[in-house]
């Protein structure tokens, strides 16, 4: 006979303290055997995730006893018991979990030529789809968008991310970038070069400055950076001068090469207030004694004399951009107009419309629309509604058009010395090159095709080459 006091299952128990008895997981609603009080219940015990294999499967929160394979979804028992070697076994069965392992260990080669894991982290997936939509100038909703979502399911990326967080990331990406340039910045201490312009917007009518720096780096490299995007007050010399100074401040920015502003007024009191206020600074502020810092913008001088042009030539290049409007207008006129080019025989293309405070789309429009000159006098003998469109009121007055051969004839020729102007402004115009010895080359090349022109037998081009020359002469 047994001598001990304890039942056979407690004895166990004690003996082997990871066991639990059956009967310790069941609460006692009654009183015990015997009549004694209500036994307490006993916490159950967390089941053990040791092993390696739970790395790959999942407990069901409802019965931690069953578990799934993260990677085909199959479920299986995973009671204390029965111990893992079926789990394993799966694992080594499971194609889904061999693709997976197979594509962790591929290696790729980056544009540093170095090796790589194909395979990237939804850090780095977040990171880059933030980078994107601030590189493509995407709204924020697009990360939400059903089209993102099915790329990231299609190619079998992580789920995206929310706008708001993508909001978060991008404020604190901005941040942090910033104050490594600022950083950078003090202690390089490089000497920078200024671009700023002033502008109405439309919309709420407010004022907003931009400022911009190019400066060449450690490795001889230009360098472009946006370091001020303001909203403004007035266009006064003195709130000019302040804004820049706070915002050189700001950056930690001491030494000037050259600001570059446009003819206004304006900015020859606002510069002539920033040099005397931030010479002061330091006695390296400026390159002698500032002299040559003050620069008028070559691409804004081209602009003034190209727009005088174009301003004694309104009424032909009006009648073209209100045929180039009435086609874009609808889809219905496009289909119709390009019926037309088709019929014709002519190559098909775009024709677009221009912006008028930039004179470059307004040459880009004239000399589309040349090359469709047929098509629209087409339009003008067989489409009614063309022809109605003309003689609409607009502002209390008839549309100019539609356009005659004379205003055809007119912009051909305003067209071949546009291009003049138009070649030399992409030159001096580029942001990412250094183009500043380029601008006296494209002076002498404006000056020497304008004189040609002067000579021409067609008084009409003549005449307006003269003028545009006085105009030339002047700035």
């Amino acid at each position: 006979m047994d001598s001990s006091p304890f039942p056979d299952n407690i004895a166990k128990e004690k003996d082997d303290p990871n066991l639990i008895p059956e009967s310790g997981n069941k609460r006692k609603d009654g009183p015990a055997d015997g009549g004694g009080s209500i036994q307490p219940d006993q916490p159950k015990r967390k089941p053990s995730t040791r092993s390696t294999v739970w790395g790959h499967f999942t407990r069901f929160d409802d019965n931690v006893k069953r578990c799934k394979c993260n990677y085909c979804h199959k479920s299986y028992g995973c009671d204390s018991k029965s111990g893992t070697s079926h789990l394993k076994a799966h694992m080594e069965s499971c194609k889904h979990f061999q693709a997976w392992r197979q594509k962790q260990s591929q290696t790729v080669i980056n544009n540093q030529g170095q090796l790589q894991s194909g395979k990237v982290t939804e850090e780095v997936f977040r990171e880059a789809s933030n980078e994107a939509i601030v590189l493509s100038e995407l709204p924020l909703a697009f990360i939400e968008s059903i089209g993102w979502k099915h790329f990231c399911n299609k190619v079998n990326l992580y789920k995206p991310h929310s706008r708001r967080t993508a909001t978060k990331d991008i404020v604190r990406m901005y941040v942090e970038m910033k104050a490594s340039l600022k950083t950078w910045i003090v202690a390089s201490k490089p000497r920078v070069s200024l671009t700023t312009n002033i502008w109405v917007a439309k919309a709420t009518c407010s004022s907003y400055m931009v400022i911009t720096a190019h400066f060449i780096d450690v490795s001889w490299r230009l360098r472009k950076l946006i370091i001020g995007f303001k909203y403004i007050t007035d266009h006064k010399g003195a709130t000019i001068s302040r804004l820049l100074l706070d915002c050189l401040a700001e950056w930690g920015i001491e030494k000037i090469l050259t600001v570059t502003v446009d003819n206004a007024t304006a900015n020859t009191s606002a510069l002539k207030k920033f040099q005397e206020a931030f010479s002061l600074r330091n006695s390296e502020a400026f390159v002698l004694n500032g002299e040559c810092m003050h620069m008028r913008c070559c691409a804004h001088i081209l602009n003034l004399i190209v727009r005088d042009g174009l301003h004694e030539l309104s009424e032909n290049v009006t009648a073209i951009r209100n045929a180039v409007q009435y086609v874009r207008s609808s889809t219905s006129r496009c289909d119709s107009f390009e019926q037309k080019v088709v019929s014709g025989k002519m190559t098909r293309g775009s024709l677009p419309l221009d912006i008028k405070t930039r004179w470059n789309s307004t040459y880009l429009m004239l000399s589309r629309a040349i090359d469709f000159r047929v098509t629209f006098d087409r339009m003008e003998a067989e489409d009614k509604m063309y022809n109605d469109y003309f003689n609409e009121v607009d502002n209390g007055e008839k549309k100019i058009g539609p356009p005659t051969r004379a205003d055809w004839n007119v912009v051909e020729r305003l067209v071949r010395f546009l291009i003049i102007f138009y070649n030399s402004t992409l030159v001096v115009s580029a942001s990412t090159s250094v183009a500043s010895y380029k601008c006296y080359g494209e002076i002498v090349t404006i000056e020497r095709n304008l004189m040609s022109l002067s000579n021409s037998i067609d008084s009409e081009l003549k005449s307006k080459v003269d003028a545009m020359f006085l105009k030339f002469d002047k700035y």
